[in-house]
């Protein structure tokens, strides 16, 4: 009983900081901000973590561990990863379109509208940017990035080796294609998502914005026409 009383005391600290980041940004975010939205004091709190950094981090590591995220990303509460997953199921479902025996274009379009529209939200949005924030440690930018969004640009990375293998696309590095491809989907958006200009898009904001990345994509390595 003791045991299942601490762990759940953690997980109500973990989840106060978590919103607690995200209201006052890292740096603005103390120790007794957290301890308060809990009910509890800032010693009980430092019984459990060392530090603000230290809970920050062990923040990163759940929220990694239970969602993947690249784009991301900490991610939105309510998606799960089922056991052994290496992404979160609205990215899994998004990557089950990268099947490199299909249209290039036709894949990657709906591999792209789906990606927009799970990750191109408020909540995951700030919690890119809490992350982005607290990232001066380079020990949780390093976490983030081999959690979540180093594993998607494997999945990507394995796609373009397919396609490029079988003459859908030109020769090219697939690891520097999987990135080009990225940055493509991610050019209209990126900035005003993370500065908090923009982050809600329409599903024909979505389907526009896709369509586009992929013309010049494939512009730039459609492969020998047959």
């Amino acid at each position: 009983m003791g045991r299942t009383k601490t762990d759940a005391r953690r997980e109500a600290f973990l989840d106060a900081a978590q919103a607690v980041f995200q209201e006052l940004t890292f740096e603005n975010a103390s120790m007794s901000a957290i301890a308060e939205r809990v009910g509890s004091s800032k010693a009980t709190l430092y019984r459990y973590f060392a530090s603000k950094e230290v809970l920050f981090l062990e923040l990163v590591r759940r929220s990694a561990k239970e969602h993947g995220e690249p784009l991301m990303p900490l991610l939105q509460r309510s998606g799960g990863v089922e056991a052994g997953a290496e992404l979160p199921v609205a990215a899994m479902q998004a990557m089950s379109s990268l099947d490199p025996t299909r249209d290039v274009s036709e894949s990657l379009k709906e591999f792209g509208r789906g990606i927009l529209k799970t990750f191109h939200t408020p909540q995951r949005l700030a919690v890119r940017r809490m992350v982005i924030a607290a990232a001066v440690d380079p020990t949780i930018g390093k976490l983030f990035y081999e959690q979540g969004p180093m594993k998607a640009l494997k999945y990507l990375e394995r796609y373009f080796a397919a396609t490029i293998a079988s003459g859908r696309l030109r020769e090219a590095d697939p690891r520097v294609v999987s990135r080009h491809f990225q940055g493509l989907l991610t050019s209209e958006v990126h900035d005003v998502g993370l500065l908090n200009v923009r982050t809600s898009l329409s599903d024909r904001q979505i389907r526009a914005i896709v369509d586009r990345a992929v013309d010049v994509f494939i512009r730039a390595y459609e492969g020998p026409r047959r």
